[in-house]
């Protein structure tokens, strides 16, 4: 049984999944209380589960970028539990999880997560040659430092606000398309578990590879980054 964690921003969700199904979730608004309220909502998730404590020989946890503090809680929880347990673990950028669930609508996906000030996180997704992988590196700039890389139309999810919404529509008109529902923006530890699973079949991380992804400065100031994008399949 994998148990899939993820506090990196002000909206937390824990996850278990057996490899095929996601047993149990609970995805809930944290803001700042990630500490408080996780290991209430964990007792929460194995009890709807049914699944006890030592049961639980994977883990997956988001690794960012996000909030330092939640990020840090997160990764610790997921070590701590490895190393009670001997649970094999993996980290998953908290980008990735976002972009996972839109994968099959074949558009170019740009999960963006607020980074502080006017600044977001952010990175490109697409399918190339039937796989689906990020395209670019992970970024942090301004929306409109964002949007200069985009070229065709682009699915943006996440946790983007109203203002945020706006100003993607004012800078890029019909080439920034939104999921319909409010729901499919939602980040889910669900997605994070299939992910984590699907890493942890390919290679084991030793518990000292789990490390934090942290993007302090405005990388996507620097330049191009790398190969140029397909435009999505013609309607």
């Amino acid at each position: 049984m994998l148990l899939a964690l993820d506090t990196s921003t002000q909206w937390a969700s824990l996850a278990l999944f057996d490899g095929r199904t996601v047993v149990a979730e609970l995805t809930w608004r944290s803001e700042r209380r990630h500490g408080d309220v996780l290991f209430e909502t964990l007792e929460q998730l194995l009890t709807l589960g049914r699944v006890r404590l030592p049961e639980i020989d994977r883990v997956a946890v988001a690794t960012g970028p996000g909030s330092f503090t939640g990020i840090r809680i997160g990764i610790a929880t997921a070590r701590g539990i490895a190393r009670g347990s001997g649970a094999a673990v993996a980290g998953v950028s908290t980008l990735d999880v976002l972009a996972f669930p839109h994968a099959p609508t074949k558009l170019r996906v740009c999960p963006l997560l607020p980074a502080g000030r006017e600044d977001w996180y952010a990175a490109f997704y697409q399918e190339r040659h039937r796989v689906w992988a990020r395209r670019s590196p992970f970024m942090v700039g301004t929306l409109a430092e964002i949007c200069r890389h985009v070229g065709t139309h682009t699915l943006f999810v996440g946790e983007i606000d109203e203002p945020a919404e706006a100003q993607l529509r004012d800078l890029l008109g019909p080439r920034a398309i939104f999921p319909p529902a409010a729901a499919s923006r939602t980040r889910r530890a669900g997605y994070l578990a299939e992910l984590g699973w699907r890493e942890l079949e390919e290679r084991k991380q030793r518990i000292d590879e789990l490390q934090p992804i942290y993007l302090k400065q405005a990388s996507v100031r620097a330049g191009s980054f790398g190969q140029p994008f397909l435009r999505p399949p013609a309607e």
